[in-house]
């Protein structure tokens, strides 16, 4: 009995061996284009089955973009002088732009969207890049591969807009040191660009002169960035508006940077004027900069703060306090955002989460100042999609073959033609009351 189940299950095995080799190596080459493409590279990312998928070959169309950019490069010395340095300049940085930016790596596009329960789809676009083929910025920005997405137990509850992402500035910061100088030498100019060394040498003596070291703060730097919009249902404040103040529930926010240290923070407290007013504390392990409240018709009450390998710069304390205190309620928990998350990646490098409560506000700022919006029954259609909503959410990876964006909506696709019918009837009637108000002469009247 036992052998007969090791060879049941031996042959199990080696039957989800065989069937996965089929599908990784021979389905792809089955039925394949004469042209060498990314096709299953890029389609094995992609949902089928669903209600939309698409594949694009991106690069015989960046080779033929390349082509006409080399033309017109060719071509621009039979212009006038003038003119033709305007050209040189212009053209020459669409075409450092679009290599360095990595533009012309791009090997394929897809999308494809499906519908995980009725009323909640999935929407994945890949653009892909082949091995090797990934030194433009577009590329390098985020982190290196996907990770878990811790930051989502951090987010306290309330939240209606939240976002965490990878991002690496001095990627940026240096790239742009490497394509300025070139920008420079397109433009035809008397002045010697400089090189790309000494453009990086020129930002970090800059910094140095505002007594900041770059490499130091590079150091420093977590490589993570995040933003949080909380909103309170049970406080109100009122904000003007054309017809009538719009109540909303008291607003709240803060962002966030991953740290390695406190260079950051100390060099934030160093750099604060005596004026400020500042109160730093110390204490349990959580450093804080709390500013005088503000006179202003929201509540504002700044504080930085940093707790561990997070630094927060909030509107007021008791955000900071839950979002670094875990045992307090967090968004994760929340019907809400379960819903929405549904059938996401759980690994990646940033994600991004709108509540249903911010299109339902907006809604109702809209509904509460209607008459600056005409036709309204082309405004209720906007209005109630904007109010049936349940929230969006998203994820960004980057991976060894190029970027993966999911998306998770509400919005069904029977909706878009009413919607957009509607927004170009509200657009036409904002058309006509502009051309009313010019009078005979052509000069738009003066308001008293």
């Amino acid at each position: 009995m036992k052998k007969t189940l090791v060879l049941v299950l031996c042959g199990v095995l080696v039957g989800v061996i065989a069937t996965w080799a089929v599908m990784r190596y021979v389905v792809p080459n089955w039925h394949r284009s004469a042209v060498d493409n990314t096709y299953w590279r890029v389609t094995s990312q992609l949902d089928p089955g669903g209600e939309a998928f698409a594949y694009f070959h991106a690069e015989e169309a960046g080779k033929a973009a390349q082509a006409v950019l080399d033309a017109l490069l060719r071509n621009v010395a039979s212009l006038p002088e003038g003119s033709r340095d305007q050209a040189m300049k212009g053209l020459g940085m669409v075409d450092l732009m679009f290599k360095g930016y990595g533009l012309d790596e791009i090997s394929g596009v897809g999308f494809s969207s499906f519908a995980v329960k009725p009323w909640l789809h999935r929407i994945r676009a890949v653009i892909h890049h082949r091995p090797g083929r990934n030194k433009g910025l577009l590329w390098n920005i985020l982190g290196p591969a996907p990770r878990s997405l811790d930051e989502a137990e951090m987010l306290p509850a309330g939240a209606a807009l939240a976002t965490v992402s990878d991002y690496d500035f001095f990627k940026l910061i240096e790239w742009t040191s490497q394509i300025a100088p070139r920008i420079v030498a397109q433009g035809g100019t008397a002045v010697q660009a400089p090189t790309p060394e000494q453009s990086m040498a020129m930002v970090k003596a800059g910094l140095q002169m505002a007594g900041i070291d770059y490499d130091r703060l590079r150091k420093s730097y977590g490589g993570r960035l995040g933003m949080v919009l909380a909103l309170d249902p049970e406080k109100r404040v009122l904000l003007p508006a054309k017809e009538k103040p719009l109540s909303i529930p008291e607003p709240e926010f803060a962002l966030m940077v991953r740290v390695n240290d406190t260079y950051l923070f100390d060099t934030l407290r160093a750099k604060l004027p005596p004026q400020a007013q500042a109160k730093f504390s110390d204490a349990g392990g959580v450093k804080k900069i709390a500013f005088p409240r503000l006179p202003l018709p929201l509540p504002l009450e700044p504080v930085i703060v940093q707790q561990g390998e997070w630094l927060l710069a909030a509107s007021r304390p008791a955000l900071a306090d839950r979002i670094l205190d875990r045992r307090s309620p967090r968004l994760a928990a929340s019907a809400a955002f379960r819903e929405i998350s549904a059938k996401a990646p759980r690994r990646g490098n940033g994600f991004g989460y709108i509540d249903p409560l911010l299109p339902r506000l907006l809604a109702q700022a809209l509904r509460e100042n209607m008459a600056g919006f005409q036709p309204h029954a082309a405004l209720e259609k906007i209005l109630a999609v904007l109010e049936g909503g349940r929230g969006l959410y998203w994820v960004v990876e980057n991976t060894d073959q190029g970027l993966i964006y999911t998306m998770n909506h509400t919005l069904e696709i029977s909706s878009l033609p009413g919607l957009i019918e509607a927004a170009a009837q509200i657009a036409a009637e904002k058309a006509k009351e502009k051309a009313a108000a010019v009078p005979a002469g052509g000069e738009p009247a003066k308001s008293e």
